[in-house]
Parts: C-alpha cells; sequence; structure tokens
C-alpha cells in the first residue's frame, strides 16, 4: 500500500513539475513577446507629440502589456533617425520621409532602409498668407511685377521653406531676386512671423500646416489676411519634385477664406526601419484601423483618418508587416 501510495505521489509530484514548468515557460515567452518599442514624434508640447501620443496608445489599447515611449523629434530629424535605426518608430512628413529614402534636399544622403506604416494626419497644405492691403492676390502677380514682398520662411532645410523655395524656383525666382526687387527674406519662427505681420514689417509667409491652422487662427484676429493662390502647372511640378499631392483648402475654413484654394499638401505619416520584425510592424498597423473612434478624441486633425486615406503613404515603400496588415484587411490587391 505504501509503495502505491508514493508512486502515486511520484507520479503527481511529477505532473505538477511539467505543469509549472510549462507556465514558466509561458510566463517567459508572453514576457519577451510583450510589445516594447519607442516613437520620435514632435517638439514637446506641440501637436506632433500629441499625434505621436495618440498613436502609442493605440498600440497599447491593442496589445496587453505594451509599452510604448514617446521621444520628441522633429520633422526632418525623425527620418534619419529611423532609417539608421537610432529608434525604430517616427512621425514624419510623407515628402521628408521620402527625401530622407532617395537623399534629396535636405539630406546628403539617402536612407534606404526607411519603411513606411500608416497615414497618421492625412493632410498638411500648404499655405502662403500675405496681409489683406497687400496689392496681388496671387503667386504669379508677385513674380510678374517683380513686387518687393517682404517674405518670411521657416528656418533653411524646414519643410515649409523647401517648398516654398520650390515654388519660387518653378517661376525662375531665387530670394536673391526678391531681394534684388528691393524685398527680402527673412528665416523666422510662425510667432515672430506674425508678430512682424502685424507691425506691417513683413508682408506675406508660407508654410505647410495643418488646416485649419492654430496659428493662423489666432494671427487673423489682430491681422487682416488673405491666401493666395498658384499657377497649376507650378504645383504640379512641385508635386512631381517633391513628393506631395494636390488638394483644396475650402472655402470657410478660415474667416478670411472666401473661396477654394487649389494648393500642395503632404499626410504626416508612421515611418519604421525595415529590419523591426513583421509582426510587430502588423499589430502596431492594426492597432492604428481598430482606433479611428479613439484617434478622434484625441485631435481634430485624426477625424481626417480613415481606412480610405491610411495607406496614401507617398511613395516611401510600405513595411512588410503593414503591407501584409492591408492586403489582409482587403484594403490592397
Amino acid at each position: 500500500m505504501m509503495k502505491r501510495n508514493f508512486i502515486l505521489f511520484t507520479i503527481l509530484f511529477s505532473v505538477l513539475s511539467i505543469v509549472a514548468c510549462s507556465n514558466e515557460e509561458s510566463e517567459k515567452e508572453a514576457t519577451s513577446d510583450t510589445l516594447q518599442t519607442t516613437i520620435i514624434g514632435g517638439r514637446t508640447g506641440g501637436a506632433w507629440s500629441v499625434f505621436t501620443e495618440g498613436v502609442a496608445e493605440s498600440i497599447r489599447r491593442e496589445n496587453k502589456g505594451a509599452v510604448v515611449t514617446v521621444e520628441p523629434g522633429g520633422i526632418v530629424e525623425n527620418p534619419p533617425t529611423v532609417g539608421t535605426n537610432a529608434v525604430s518608430f517616427g512621425i514624419s512628413y510623407a515628402m521628408t520621409a521620402y527625401a530622407a529614402y532617395s537623399g534629396a534636399e535636405p539630406y546628403d544622403k539617402p536612407y534606404k532602409d526607411i519603411r513606411a506604416i500608416s497615414v497618421v494626419i492625412p493632410g498638411n497644405y500648404y499655405q502662403f498668407i500675405a496681409r489683406a492691403d497687400t496689392t496681388y492676390d496671387t503667386f504669379s502677380d508677385i513674380i510678374n511685377h517683380k513686387i518687393p514682398i517682404r517674405l518670411a520662411v521657416d528656418q533653411k532645410g524646414s519643410a515649409g521653406e523647401i517648398i516654398t523655395r520650390n515654388i519660387l524656383k518653378e517661376y525662375k525666382v531665387t530670394y536673391e531676386d526678391i531681394i534684388s526687387w528691393g524685398g527680402s527674406v527673412d528665416h523666422l519662427s510662425d510667432s515672430k512671423t506674425y508678430e512682424l505681420m502685424a507691425d506691417k514689417r513683413i508682408d506675406a509667409t508660407g508654410d505647410a500646416v495643418s488646416v485649419p491652422s492654430s496659428g493662423m487662427i489666432e494671427a487673423s484676429t489682430m491681422i487682416d489676411l488673405k491666401m493666395l493662390s498658384f499657377n497649376k502647372e507650378v504645383m504640379q511640378a512641385v508635386s512631381d519634385n517633391l513628393g506631395m499631392e494636390i488638394g483644396t483648402i475650402k472655402a470657410g475654413n478660415y474667416d478670411f477664406l472666401q473661396e477654394d484654394i487649389d494648393t500642395l499638401f503632404t499626410p504626416a505619416i508612421l515611418i519604421v526601419h525595415k529590419d523591426v520584425p513583421e509582426e510587430e510592424v502588423y499589430q502596431i498597423t492594426k492597432s492604428i484601423y481598430e482606433n479611428f473612434n479613439y484617434l478622434a478624441t484625441v485631435h481634430e486633425e485624426f477625424k481626417n483618418l480613415t481606412a480610405d486615406n491610411m495607406m496614401d503613404v507617398g511613395q516611401v515603400p510600405l513595411h512588410s508587416g503593414a503591407e501584409r496588415f492591408f492586403k489582409e484587411a482587403g484594403m490592397i490587391d
């Protein structure tokens, strides 16, 4: 009897040991499979930090135990950071990411390991505004009459500055030409630009920002503004050169905008290094797709993100994980 009890005890102990080991291995496997990553966005406190945190929270909501850290970055700085895998994920404009991928300005070499995942904010529109009391209503008026415009642009190599310079180039005009007409070109922040426009020391400025832009709305409470249109052939050429799209800013988006304005736009996209595992990128793409409703509560701009436009990432190749999700969702063949 004692011998039989001993055998039963031995068998039971062995079974419990196997189960315990199995559970321990399962726990280790679950821990090792927990999604842990970092996404670089914009400067702390800016809209892009809000966009990035929204994406990060979408990932956390869909992946139990996920640890997703958001760090500050910049539109121009993020693509090479991701391209060298210093940080695996980042947000940038589609045009800026493609410039890094192809080695175009402002980058001095290509970062071929950049891949795209999804659109985050569908439209950042190039908006060229001027004081309402200026004598021109289109960009062509400035060029044709060699008007000595006092122009403010962002820092050299920023997205908005590159677009402005490329538009001028298609009109066969340089900053030096504007200065030779008696005008000026100053590299200024938005706040300084609007301050000087209010003092009538700056006439016009252009940048790629969301619609409506909170900065422009605030400026329009102090300054009477108007938005200028562009030659369609010029827009198409700049679109081709920079990997942008042509779109329309609808009348009414600003109190001062009485008619539709055709212009250029580029989405903000989530980018990733090509060596990040396919399954991880698949889960992140799925997380964004499953959280449109949540993202719409994070920021007004997210309300424009849909299944129809989240794949419109421009000319940067999709990561295989994102491509796999879009195929499974029936969004691409």
